[in-house]
């Protein structure tokens, strides 16, 4: 529920302030090369193109994207991660851009009887009552709640940049299928009954327009890295201790691209490691895990203590299964008689995510 509420929030302050980069850093929006390229590719030539300002993301789970009436278009990681490659991406940025070339984002849908609406709906999510007109500017900031007809418009206007830039118009049909599954209070899209009427626009709107037949050529920065995609794969414990595995698989995998950020920055590794929505334009490599022996015993001369141990087998290979490193490790902690075992495990797995980042960097190599 906080991260939504964070969400309207961020909304709110883009809305009202036209928040400027330092205040972006602030709420942890990151920028991405390639989807300020996208954007970039999408208004050129547009009467309008100097409203486009810049895209930020920002480290929700909440699949959501909005514009601001600035130009700063901000987009979640929840949803970039829903989204299958460029095309999809593509269209979901064409659709924001639709509303601000056609100056949407300075005529938000001002209905009462819709604001009420919302209005209950955000205070049942809230389990209590909220009052004011910071509410109403509040509801107003979200663009999920552009008017139908501004969000026809907006697909239909999307299908046409999506073409004129030389991107698969096709890609819409399915993130709006894959888009129209999603549920709660701010997924980008909203509304089921809504979704045949979105498709069938996009389906006619891919009629009129003809993708260029010259496809946009999207560059990283000269100086910037090649991206490299870790995909960790924590087998599953059998017997004892197996849920309390499961956890902390989650949690090391929650922790593992912060701790390849770290230890690239630290060492000389020429890659930067990409995030699990930049995959498809990233060099893979996937990270075994297996859990060999699972061991709790009083440590030795400490009355009190005990300690907590796994032998596991670690394994980098390449996409295609070539073991480029492997190793057994012992990893674990000693801990207190009075401190609980799943805690105390929950709270070492950034500490296993940082070994396992440096035995990825140590053992990296570019392709030849």
């Amino acid at each position: 529920m906080y991260q939504w509420l964070w969400l309207l929030w961020v909304a709110v302050f883009v809305a009202a302030s036209g928040a400027q980069l330092s205040e972006w850093e602030a709420l942890e929006a990151e920028w991405d090369w390639e989807l300020d390229a996208i954007a970039q590719q999408l208004v050129r030539g547009e009467p309008n193109a100097q409203r486009f300002r810049c895209v930020y993301i920002l480290p929700l789970r909440d699949p959501n994207a909005f514009v601001s009436e600035q130009g700063e278009i901000a987009v979640t990681e929840g949803l970039l991660e829903r989204l299958d490659g460029r095309d999809e991406i593509a269209f979901v940025l064409a659709h924001e851009l639709a509303h601000l070339l056609k100056g949407h984002p300075r005529n938000l849908e001002r209905n009462p009887t819709r604001l009420e609406r919302l209005r209950t709906e955000v205070e049942r999510g809230l389990g209590g009552s909220v009052i004011g007109t910071g509410l109403n500017l509040l509801l107003n900031a979200v663009a999920s709640y552009y008017s139908r007809e501004r969000e026809r418009e907006a697909d239909e206007e999307a299908i046409r940049l999506m073409a004129k830039a030389g991107f698969e118009p096709a890609a819409a049909e399915n993130a709006l299928k894959r888009l129209g599954k999603e549920e709660g209070l701010l997924s980008w899209f909203r509304s089921h009954p809504f979704l045949a009427e979105r498709l069938d626009i996009v389906r006619q709107a891919q009629r009129r327009w003809r993708p260029a037949t010259t496809r946009p050529s999207l560059t990283p920065p000269p100086t910037m890295p090649p991206e490299v995609f870790v995909d960790l794969q924590i087998q599953s414990l059998a017997g004892e201790g197996r849920e309390v595995w499961a956890t902390f698989a989650d949690e090391t995998n929650r922790w593992l691209w912060s701790a390849l950020m770290e230890a690239t920055h630290q060492g000389t590794t020429p890659f930067r490691p990409a995030k699990r929505w930049q995959r498809y334009r990233a060099t893979i490599l996937r990270l075994q895990v297996v859990p060999l022996e699972w061991q709790v015993a009083p440590v030795t001369g400490m009355a009190g203590w005990q300690r907590w141990q796994v032998r596991m087998r670690w394994q980098l290979l390449t996409s295609d299964g070539k073991i480029v490193a492997s190793e057994e490790v012992r990893f674990g902690t000693t801990f207190a008689n009075t401190e609980p075992l799943p805690q105390v495990i929950t709270h070492a797995a950034s500490l296993l995510a940082r070994r396992l980042a440096r035995f990825v960097v140590q053992n990296y190599r570019p392709a030849k």
